[in-house]
């Protein structure tokens, strides 16, 4: 542990580290396999991890800001404006948190109508894509570089979304719809 500390890495640092480890263990556990196609079940009938069927993300708890949302994700830079485009693509498994584990970018601001597509990388193992505040919706998880999930947002306000694998070490992400 010293020889970690003297080698420039912090405590928190060596613990995120772990966190990662630990999460990538188990990170294809709740999924017998992946998918790249979300065409096998309709998007209404998904639920989103720890709620019920008439539960809504919105319903469990309240939202909080862009910013307090993504305080803990280390790519988070601000919000980087895409308003003017039609469509527009998130990274799915870019570096951050310590490995694989961002959405790029973290956070971005679109006008309403505009289609969102995630695009993994094939990094950081098994990724998904799901709502938490803001909206009701839910990827497949997915590993395969290239595999795509797409959403088009026609009601302003803010989304805040996660990879349910990896939340607990920052994977984290907004949609912010003018």
């Amino acid at each position: 542990m010293m020889l970690l500390m003297t080698s420039g890495f912090s405590r928190r640092t060596l613990l995120r580290a772990s966190g990662v480890a630990v999460a990538s263990a188990v990170a294809g556990c709740s999924d017998g396999g992946s998918s790249t196609e979300d065409t096998d079940q309709p998007e209404d009938s998904r639920t989103t991890a720890g709620l019920t069927d008439t539960e809504t993300p919105e319903e469990t708890q309240g939202s909080p800001s862009v910013e307090e949302f993504l305080s803990e994700t280390d790519n988070y830079d601000g919000v980087v404006d895409e308003t003017g485009s039609d469509s527009v693509t998130v990274d799915v498994g870019v570096e951050a948190n310590g490995a694989y584990y961002g959405f790029g970018p973290a956070a971005i601001r679109i006008d309403t109508g505009t289609t969102v597509t995630w695009e993994w990388t094939g990094q950081g193992s098994t990724h998904n894509v799901v709502a938490q505040h803001g909206a009701d919706f839910s990827s497949e998880q997915k590993s395969e570089e290239g595999a795509t999930y797409e959403r088009t947002f026609d009601e302003s306000g803010d989304v805040l979304y996660v990879c349910v694998p990896h939340e607990g070490i920052g994977m984290k992400g907004a949609v912010v719809v003018d």
